[in-house]
C-alpha cells in the first residue's frame, strides 16, 4: 500500500516517538561512575561587569599553590579592605593589581583588576560519556508520550491509506482495530533499555 493522502507525513510522526524511545533507553542506561574534581583558580576581574579567568584557565593543587603562582607577578599584592568589602567575587577579592585598572567602571571611579582564588569542588561524568539524567517522573511521561504519538501514527496511517483509496471503509475499522490490539499488548511488554541503536 502506498498512501500519500497526508504527504507521508506520518512518517514523521513514526521519527518522533523512535527518537524518544532512543532517548528513554539512553536515560535508563547504567550511568559510568562519576569523576570528582577538586582544585584552587584564579579568577581575574579586570572590567567592571564579569570577570574570567587570569591568563589561560589553571587549576591548583592548593590554595597557597595559587597564591604563590599569583604573588610572582610583583605588581599584584593584597587588596586593600574597601574592595573586599564591595564583594565583587562570591569568594571575596583577594588581591589587586597595583598598575592596572577596571574598564567600564561607573561614573570614572578608577578600581585596580582584583583578582580572587576559588576553590572548585564537583563531580561530573566523564566528558566522553553519553549520559542522559531523567527523573522517573519525566521517563513515565516520555512512554506515555511515545504511546501517544504512536496511536496517533497508526490512526493517521490508516486514514491515509483509506482516503487515498488503497482501503475502503469498513477495512480501515477493522484494520484500526487490529492495528491498535497489536500496538497495546507490543506497548505493555516493551523492553525500554533497548533500542535500534543498540544493534551494532
Amino acid at each position: 500500500m502506498s498512501g500519500g493522502y497526508f504527504d507521508r507525513s506520518t512518517y514523521a510522526m513514526r521519527e518522533i516517538a523512535n527518537t524518544i524511545e532512543r532517548d528513554i533507553a539512553r536515560a535508563l542506561k547504567p550511568k559510568p561512575e562519576k569523576i570528582q574534581e577538586d582544585y584552587w583558580t584564579i579568577y581575574e576581574k579586570d572590567c567592571f561587569g564579569s570577570y574570567h579567568s587570569h591568563k589561560d584557565f589553571m587549576s591548583f593543587g592548593s590554595y597557597e599553590d595559587a597564591e604563590s603562582f599569583l604573588l610572582r607577578d610583583k605588581t599584584i599584592v593584597k587588596a586593600e579592605q574597601k574592595y573586599a568589602d564591595r564583594r565583587f567575587f562570591d569568594d571575596g577579592v583577594i588581591f589587586q593589581s597595583k598598575k592596572r585598572y577596571m574598564s567600564d567602571v561607573p561614573d570614572d571611579e578608577q578600581i585596580p583588576v582584583l583578582y580572587s582564588i576559588h576553590h572548585c569542588y564537583y563531580d561530573h561524568y566523564p566528558y566522553n560519556a553519553d549520559v542522559l539524567e531523567l527523573s522517573n517522573e519525566t521517563i513515565d511521561a516520555m512512554k506515555e508520550a511515545y504511546r501517544q504519538i504512536r496511536i496517533a501514527e497508526i490512526y493517521a496511517t490508516r486514514v491515509d491509506w483509506m482516503m487515498s483509496g488503497d482501503d475502503s471503509e469498513e477495512s480501515f475499522r477493522e484494520r484500526i482495530k487490529e492495528d491498535l490490539e497489536e500496538f497495546e499488548k507490543e506497548y505493555a511488554t516493551k523492553d525500554w533499555t533497548f533500542s535500534d541503536d543498540n544493534d551494532e
